[in-house]
């Protein structure tokens, strides 16, 4: 996940500063934390001080306020209050609800554990995909990739939804079986995401999502095709092999989950 400009300055990104980080709550940090993951400032009543912490930790994405720029490692991360060793500095690059963040929609996030939706159906010559969104219509405008089985490298745009299946723009040229592992990209205008476990890419998922931000476009990246806006007439109906698909977002400031630099610091 990276800043990849801002709405305000134009293509100018945030710098980059040093802020106290450790990335587990009201304990030294044992936990590797990664570069590209985002970060959220203490709850208020933190019996050890505040500092900047990794954006899942409880409350998840409250206070959100950057991007961690460097790897935090298993050792060396230190609270406040530790009474031997100072507070460990990294880098992050700050977020304001004008930043317009890239997160790739990867098949694994940075500790390895899978993103991909898998235990979906489909029939070859079919234009659908048997799977449970959470409510109709909401993927409109969204995309399903293969990424191995009989369909491997094919990609579609979403027509239509309801919640027992997706509604393709092109037939599928093979069986999707429920061992197959599909990307799927929400639509770009889509306000509910979810982060994977580091938070530092997308799930692929055909729920709705538990993390408010506001999208603003879909993009595709793979050998021979350089980065570009999804696009349904140059993309659907494609086979694409080694795909990667990346959505562009802004994190807006709101009563329950404040940005930091806008809406101050929640403390209650």
């Amino acid at each position: 996940m990276r800043v990849v400009k801002d709405l305000i300055s134009g293509n100018v990104a945030p710098v980059p500063i040093d802020i106290w980080y450790n990335g587990t709550m009201d304990t030294d940090s044992v936990t590797k934390r990664y570069a590209g993951s985002l970060c959220k400032l203490t709850d208020w009543d933190s019996a050890h001080g505040a500092y900047v912490t990794f954006a899942g930790n409880t409350t998840a994405m409250e206070n959100v306020c950057g991007i961690l720029e460097e790897e935090q490692p298993t050792s060396g991360n230190y609270l406040p209050d530790t009474t031997t060793y100072s507070v460990t500095s990294r880098k992050m690059t700050p977020i304001f609800p004008s930043s317009v963040i890239e997160a790739e929609y990867s098949q694994t996030d940075a500790a390895g554990t899978t993103n991909l939706l898998t235990n979906v159906t489909g029939t070859a010559g079919a234009a659908s995909i048997a799977c449970s969104p959470t409510t109709n219509d909401y993927l409109i405008g969204g995309w399903v990739y293969c990424t191995n089985g009989a369909c491997e490298g094919f990609l579609t745009y979403i027509l239509d939804n309801t919640t027992s299946a997706i509604v393709t723009d092109d037939v599928l040229p093979g069986a999707i079986v429920a061992a197959d592992d599909l990307i799927i990209v929400q639509p770009p205008l889509w306000h509910y995401f979810d982060f994977d476990a580091t938070y530092s890419g997308l799930y692929s998922l055909v729920t709705t999502g538990g993390n408010r931000v506001q999208g603003l476009s879909t993009w595709i990246k793979a050998p021979g095709i350089p980065m570009q806006k999804l696009d349904r007439v140059k993309h659907s109906g494609l086979i694409i092999k080694g795909a990667r698909f990346y959505h562009q977002f802004i994190i807006p400031n709101n009563a329950t989950y404040p940005n930091l630099w806008i809406g101050g610091m929640l403390e209650s």
